[in-house]
């Protein structure tokens, strides 16, 4: 057997049957991608499609593989279970013969059974590594798991007391182990693990991933996860071995292995350099490329103030730590199947239009692009673009006199030894943040604004006023990105957050770049409780104020029964409505209605709905 192999799933869902092909180009694959997306119909997949490229077992283990226990450990009706844990058992010695096809612990359990040798390897690894024993035995034909403590003589209990995450990794290493298992397909093996335990198992998954030998027990392992624990990438290269899913009903993405983004340097140093914020990215549909660390705490504090949900709606900020490497890294995660947004400096304009080029490559975003570009004359983006840098460039050589008063002030004129380029980003930024500007500057300004724009509604963002730092509140520095200027800014950008968090002004305007960008990234509606009742509350207050209007006064009997609106006549009259909930986000109750009131309108307005 020799990798790279060519291998089809059979998926039966219920969006239908049918296959995808993937290509394995190493003994370890994973499969990464948002609940739903399809990871685990793709895992069972390819259960069947491996029994032609091994004589061995195939052995598929479920996400919720404790299943079985969980009668014994959950009170699952009204009656208290908790001491029917000592009785857990693991099904009769009869399920031994088809261990390998059962999808729970169990499986695994009987496998321990069955091998000697397997179960002292794993209870090797629990007694010096956990201070636990594992014991199996059979009760009346029924297989029975008990557990010890081997820092505590006295406790010997069953396997339904046993902590979750120990028994899930009883199991994973049991299956791990087992030499008559070619191949290991894992959903989730992360589950119940905490980070630690995670990392530990993901050693041992890289050991015996292999490829599986009649004299040894390496296996092929597939394991789909959500955990950036459970995941291994040092070098570019690594990539190569991940599986995106995106969508059920969409093909799995892979990185083509001649991507010429995997030798970048910039790309290369990323990934070398990649944390576990660095890889929730992967994980991500949507995620946000930023500069550095302090663009990172100013998005993260803005969407955390204004309830924008970026890591629920799919999106993870992503600090590349300078804009050399923005061009081939927005290519390598739209190779992932991903869609990037992007926030930058100014500088990534005024210096050059690379990004701008890379950003526009790929041709579905360059043909949405183009279509907005129709509107304003020139035949596509790249021509727009290169156009009015080039106007840049031309007014600041030829026009700079009649900028240079506002723009000798902007913290970009005197940041870099070359004075060209502190022009030309000072003067972009003040081309954007000044009202006087005399004609060719203002025809500039207009046509930036226009571009900018279409920039913006494609997610490549670009701070007008120069850097993060020129929308604080009480700073307007922008600094070099040396080493003690990155502390810097780190600390400005701490400062900033507490005041962000302890805000009452509106922020919509002072940092309005930010947050359109923060916004198209969330990619949805604000949640918005007030909105979600008003339906609610127009149907069972509109009828009671129909009659009230009328000059009913017994409204009790009136409108349908509502668990958490009340309605009655106040001393002054009038009709009030009160809501008994205590878990709803909403304002403006009670609500006094007069009798020629507007319903919807008054509604609306105590609810702050426009």
């Amino acid at each position: 057997m020799e990798f790279s192999l060519s291998i089809t799933a059979n998926i039966n869902s219920h969006e239908g049957n049918f296959s995808r092909e993937i290509e394995l180009r190493s003994p370890l694959t994973f499969i990464v991608g948002p609940n739903g997306s399809g990871k685990t119909h793709l895992l069972k997949g390819l259960k069947e499609s491996f029994n032609s490229y091994t004589n061995k077992k195939v052995r598929f283990i479920s996400a919720g593989r404790l299943g079985p226990l969980e009668r014994y450990r959950s009170n699952y009706d009204q009656y208290d279970r908790s001491g029917e844990a000592d009785n857990a058992t693991h099904g009769y010695k009869s399920n031994s013969e088809y261990r390998h096809k059962i999808e729970t612990i169990n499986g695994d359990l009987h496998t321990l059974s069955v091998r000697t040798d397997i179960l002292i390897k794993v209870r090797e690894r629990l007694q010096k590594l956990f201070k636990r024993n594992i014991e199996i035995d059979w009760d009346a034909g029924e297989l029975k798991v008990s557990f010890s403590r081997l820092d505590n003589c006295n406790s010997h209990y069953s396997s339904g007391r046993e902590a979750s995450g120990l028994l899930h990794l009883v199991g994973i290493l049991s299956a791990l182990y087992d030499d008559e298992v070619g191949v290991l397909l894992i959903d989730e093996p992360e589950v119940s693990l905490h980070p630690q335990l995670q990392a530990f198992l993901l050693k041992e998954i890289t050991r015996v991933a292999g490829i599986p030998r009649e004299d040894g027990y390496k296996k092929i392992i597939v394991m789909a996860t959500h955990s950036t624990e459970m995941i291994k990438i040092s070098k570019t290269d690594d990539l190569l071995s991940f599986i995106f899913c995106n969508d059920l009903k969409e093909d799995p993405i892979q990185i083509p292995k001649d991507a010429g983004e995997l030798r970048n340097k910039h790309v290369k140093s990323l990934v070398a350099r990649l944390g576990q914020e660095h890889k929730l990215a992967l994980f991500s549909r949507t995620p946000l490329l930023v500069e550095g660390p302090s663009d990172v705490i100013i998005c993260n504090t803005l969407s955390d103030k204004l309830y924008l949900n970026l890591e629920a709606a799919g999106s993870q900020i992503l600090p590349i730590n300078g804009k050399e490497a923005m061009p081939e890294t927005v290519k390598l995660f739209r190779l992932m199947g991903k869609t990037p947004a992007v926030l930058v400096d100014a500088d990534c304009f005024a210096d050059g239009i690379n990004l701008i080029n890379a950003y526009f490559s790929d041709n579905k975003i360059r043909n949405k692009a183009d279509d907005l570009v129709s509107e304003q004359g020139p035949e596509n983006i790249l021509e727009m673009a290169n156009g009015i840098y080039n106007k840049l460039c031309s007014l600041v050589d030829k026009n700079w006199d009649n900028i240079e008063g506002t723009a000798k002030h902007h913290p970009y004129f005197t940041l870099l030894r070359d004075e060209q380029l502190n022009k030309k980003r000072s003067a972009l930024c003040t081309v954007f943040t000044s009202e006087n500007l005399d004609d060719e500057w203002e025809k500039l300004k207009k046509r930036l604004t226009a571009l900018f724009k279409i920039f913006d509604e494609m997610g490549l963002f670009i701070l007008k006023k120069g850097a993060i730092e020129s929308y604080y509140h009480d700073n307007n520095a922008i600094t070099d990105k040396v080493e003690d200027a990155i502390t810097d800014k780190i600390k400005d950008a701490v400062t900033e957050s507490e005041y962000i968090l302890s805000s009452s002004e509106e922020l919509e305007s002072r940092y309005q770049d930010i947050i359109k960008c923060l916004k198209y990234a969330s990619n949805s509606e604000p949640i918005d409780e007030s909105r979600a009742i008003r339906d609610e509350l127009l149907s069972f207050i509109s009828p009671i104020h129909a009659h009230y209007a009328e000059g009913e006064e017994n409204l009790d009997t009136l409108g349908r029964q509502s668990s958490i609106f009340h309605s009655r006549i106040n001393e002054e009259g009038k009709l009030e409505v009160s809501i008994a909930s205590k878990v709803l986000d909403v304002t403006g109750f009670p609500i006094v209605l007069s009798k020629d009131d507007d319903v919807r309108k008054v509604i609306n307005q105590k609810l702050g709905i426009e």
